[in-house]
């Protein structure tokens, strides 16, 4: 008589190993799951043990690095390299371990691996970083804190790494080199100067000069031509502005207005706007896309209405304005004084200029009693005009 029972009980081994493979696959896919999320929350549940066990114990890792130390750290940093022994930040958290706990060569050698393996670890282009300044390679220290900054341009480290760098001539030459390819931190280098020392400030202003033009627009060079200004270098804080603001001839900033705003709050070198409700200040045009200004001063006296920070050496100067739209009995109304303060009883009056319609000049004398001058345009109540093609030039002797 046949066993009918054989194909009954294979059936049931066939079941039972599809099910344990079946649960064999979810317990992975958990692990794995588990193991992905712990590579951004270090504290989530997570396995170590198991072959792809690599986001887990680099979480161990960090997590036995801040709360036992850096020994505790070593073993779960080379398990992580065992499961994944190409991931550079396995091998940056094993060199880290080492290297805190003081065992050099050993470190050294991690981070001579993650050096090759990948750019965007952190740990491995501080490593490499202080290596560099040990060695007075200024050119390789400029490459790895440029690698580090591209990751994270407002690093809490970044000034302080700047300043190691930037701590030498030929470390300010290679920044600058670095500076030219106009990498992402550029901006923030010379605009998140707030709270910089006055020795770490003078030495960004050498970095931008050996950068030279082109590296930043005027926008990104308030914040610094201020905070020199602030501290009272206000040729230097000139210098600056003029690098990156504006090459026209003329000794004041944007004259034509291309780049006033009425909105944007104003810093430095540009024009400062009167804050009086009774100024009036908008943009216009003649028509032909050539900007200017509409000023009136609806108050019952006289007021600054536009004024911009000029530093001069000693010397003869002429200013120029043109007055489009504007009839001559208006322009009277408008006085320009150019001294160490606005003072409205040292305004003077344009005079026509030969053969220029509707174009004014004024003449002034510069001596050496204060360091910056106040360029100030007054107007005359009931007086409104428009304003355009402000210049200022050294006069011919």
């Amino acid at each position: 008589m046949p066993d009918v029972s054989a194909p009954s009980v294979a059936g049931r081994i066939r079941r039972a190993l599809g099910v344990l493979g079946l649960v064999g696959l979810v317990v992975a896919a958990l692990l794995s799951g588990t193991d992905r999320e712990s590579r951004e929350f270090p504290n989530s549940p997570s396995y170590v043990g198991w072959p792809y066990d690599t986001g887990a114990a680099r979480s161990k890792a960090i997590l036995a690095f801040v709360q036992r130390g850096p020994q505790k750290a070593i073993g779960y940093a080379r398990r992580a390299i065992v499961s994944d022994p190409i991931s550079a930040q396995a091998i940056s958290i094993f060199g880290q371990a080492q290297l805190y706990s003081q065992h050099l060569p050993q470190a050294h050698a991690a981070f001579v691996v993650s050096g090759q393996l990948g750019w965007r670890d952190s740990m491995t282009q501080i490593y490499w970083l202080d290596q560099a300044l040990q060695d007075q390679n200024y050119k390789v220290a400029a490459e790895r804190l440029d690698a580090l900054l591209r990751q994270s341009p407002t690093d809490e480290n970044r000034d302080r790494f700047l300043a190691a760098v930037a701590a030498t001539p030929d470390g300010r030459s290679a920044l600058a080199g670095r500076l030219k390819l106009h990498p992402i931190w550029a901006r923030p280098v010379v605009s998140d100067v707030r709270e910089l020392p006055l020795d770490q400030l003078q030495l960004r202003v050498d970095i931008m000069r050996r950068a030279g033009k082109g590296v930043w627009d005027c926008p990104a060079t308030e914040n610094i031509a201020q905070a020199l200004i602030n501290q009272n270098m206000l040729d230097v804080a000139q210098e600056v502005w003029r690098l990156n603001c504006e090459g026209t001839g003329s000794l004041i900033y944007d004259g034509s207005f291309e780049r006033f705003d009425t909105i944007k709050p104003t810093a430095a070198f540009d024009w400062q706007l009167s804050n009086r409700g009774d100024a009036v200040i908008s943009l216009g045009d003649d028509g032909t896309g050539n900007r200017s200004l509409a000023l009136e001063v609806t108050a019952t006296i006289t007021l600054p209405i536009i004024r911009q920070l000029v530093v001069l050496n000693p010397g003869r100067y002429r200013l120029t304005w043109h007055t489009p739209q504007t009839g001559a009995e208006m322009v009277r109304g408008l006085t320009v004084s150019l001294g160490c303060k606005p003072e409205l009883s040292k305004a003077i009056s344009g005079k026509p200029v030969a053969g220029k319609p509707d174009t004014w000049s004024a003449d002034f004398t510069v001596d050496g009693e204060c360091p910056a001058r106040q360029l100030v345009f007054w107007l005359a109540p009931k007086s409104p005009i428009r304003l355009d093609d402000v210049s200022l030039v050294a006069a011919r002797p």
